[in-house]
């Protein structure tokens, strides 16, 4: 199956059109879904209406070419919406809560990402499995009371992690070509590294999330997965550019000539630092091994590679005040939500471990939610400075490699089941390499290896991880782009595959 970019030139040329295309992706999903549970929201008749209206108009609300041809990035591509702070008006906006399930609460109204999607001509079938109003038992875990498991499509036994997971199994099955996701501790990173696809976590400010405000304290951002480089460069070009009253500007303007034109450009040769271990937490020798192969890979590729890691990366302190800042978040996100409700909610209304950090957070005070933001603003400015080339200040590297996550992708449940502590901890073992880049606004990469490295003795992906400096996605998307290329991964397929 051809690639989202592959898609919409076929569309644009004519070769085929939305009807065809949306009317295929639902084929699909109802061919493969039932095993992965990745759309847990279908929203086929809304998708067959905009397909015939897209092709009745030709696009005109993407704009024509001198040809009257569209010249949407995305023309007649379907793709899916993450079930989760993505609001798309009139549609269903449960977010993996059975109360809004049983409210049938919809959107009142459309979000930024959606409405660039859809201007660039994308066309969404459904909605993906993500975890209860992004915290639930687990925030890296697509598994909900309300949905039950998604699972991966290379081992259906095991979890797709992450809370895009529901996003990445519908790119990995086939059912769609890219699909949105989004990411405040790893999220696109993590399902992309569990299910083999490409995963961009874009800098801080490079995606609006308007009308909403800041998620997590600036931690959160949209984005998308995909199955190749360029499909995660032309999800960027779509999704990329402010809107009126966004609190940030990216630390690097966007390239005049877009992303995708990146993808294919030579990168120099660049310092990278690899650490293929953490201090604080121990990570599976699968993971470390497939680090060390990617760092192998670039070093072939005449990269500068060398053992290296930012110092404050040496602990994980600063998850006690990023946590502070997600509980507080999390509360404040249920509040929202009591209007629709109609009442205060019980603990009756969420999962377990949602109650107990609901009930945390009502705690936190004003000062010290300010306090740990204020940390984390340090945190942010020494950890940067490692990409600085600045005698005293700065090491001067240009990436950072690491593996994408501490642990291969574990069996359904396994960070759902058991008591809070405990799953704090399996979650911990999971993002050790992740968070300090939402908390810094960095944007980082999740790739697999077209390698053996790059696959566990489960036939389950294992991604690695490159993290720029403030606003350089073009400097990730042409080495990410130059790894594809040497070793290839697009062309696997896991056993759970829809007909193309």
């Amino acid at each position: 199956m051809s690639d989202a970019t592959a898609l919409a030139e076929q569309v644009r040329a004519g070769e085929t059109d939305a009807v065809t295309t949306v009317g295929e992706a639902i084929a699909r999903c109802e061919q493969v879904n039932p095993t992965i549970n990745a759309i847990v929201e279908k929203t086929y008749e809304q998708a067959r209406h905009r397909a015939a209206q897209w092709d009745a108009t030709r696009g005109r609300a993407a704009g024509l070419d001198a040809d009257g041809a569209s010249t949407g990035l995305l023309a007649g591509v379907p793709v899916a919406l993450k079930d989760l702070f993505c609001p798309a008006k009139g549609e269903p906006g449960y977010q993996g809560n059975r109360r809004l399930a049983e409210l049938d609460y919809r959107y009142p109204e459309t979000g930024a990402v959606a409405r660039r999607l859809a201007e660039a001509g994308a066309i969404s079938i459904g909605h993906t499995h993500s975890p209860e109003l992004g915290g639930g038992q687990c925030p890296a875990a697509a598994e909900t009371v309300l949905h039950g498991p998604c699972r991966n499509p290379w081992n259906t036994d095991h979890t797709v992690l992450g809370s895009s997971g529901g996003a990445a199994a519908a790119v990995a099955a086939g059912i769609v070509r890219i699909a949105h996701a989004s990411d405040g501790g790893g999220s696109i990173r993590i399902p992309a590294s569990a299910n083999g696809l490409v995963g961009l976590k874009p800098s801080r400010g490079r995606i609006s999330s308007s009308p909403a405000g800041e998620g997590w304290g600036g931690g959160t951002t949209d984005g998308a997965v995909a199955l190749t480089v360029r499909d995660a460069a032309l999800a960027l070009d779509v999704l990329a550019g402010p809107e009126p009253g966004d609190p940030y500007v990216p630390a690097h303007p966007a390239p005049a000539a877009g992303y995708v034109a990146e993808v294919g450009q030579h990168p120099g040769t660049l310092r990278i630092g690899v650490s293929s271990t953490i201090p604080f937490e121990a990570t599976d020798p699968l993971c470390t091994q497939a680090a060390e192969a990617a760092a192998g890979l670039l070093d072939s590729l005449g990269h500068r590679v060398e053992q290296a890691l930012p110092e404050p990366m040496a602990t994980n302190d600063y998850m006690y005040d990023y946590v502070r800042i997600m509980r507080a978040s999390a509360t404040a996100t249920l509040r929202s939500y009591e209007a629709a409700l109609g009442r205060p909610w019980t603990e009756d209304d969420v999962e377990p471990v949602a109650w107990i950090n609901y009930q945390r957070g009502t705690k936190i005070s004003a000062p010290d939610l300010l306090a740990s933001r204020e940390r984390l603003h340090q945190f942010t400015r020494q950890i940067v400075q490692w990409w600085n080339a600045v005698p005293g200040h700065g090491d001067g590297f240009d990436l950072l490699l690491t593996p994408t996550l501490g642990v291969v992708p574990p069996p359904v449940g396994y960070l759902v089941e058991g008591d809070e502590r405990t799953l704090t901890k399996r979650l911990a073992k999971v993002t050790s390499y992740l968070p300090q880049f939402n908390v810094s606004g960095q944007p980082a990469i999740s790739v697999p290896l077209g390698t053996p490295e790059g696959m566990s003795p489960e036939g389950l992906p294992i991604g690695i991880q490159l993290v720029a400096a403030p606003g350089r996605e073009d400097v990730l998307l042409r080495v990410a782009a130059e790894m594809e290329q040497a070793a290839p991964w697009a062309q696997r397929r896991p056993p759970v595959h829809a007909a193309a």
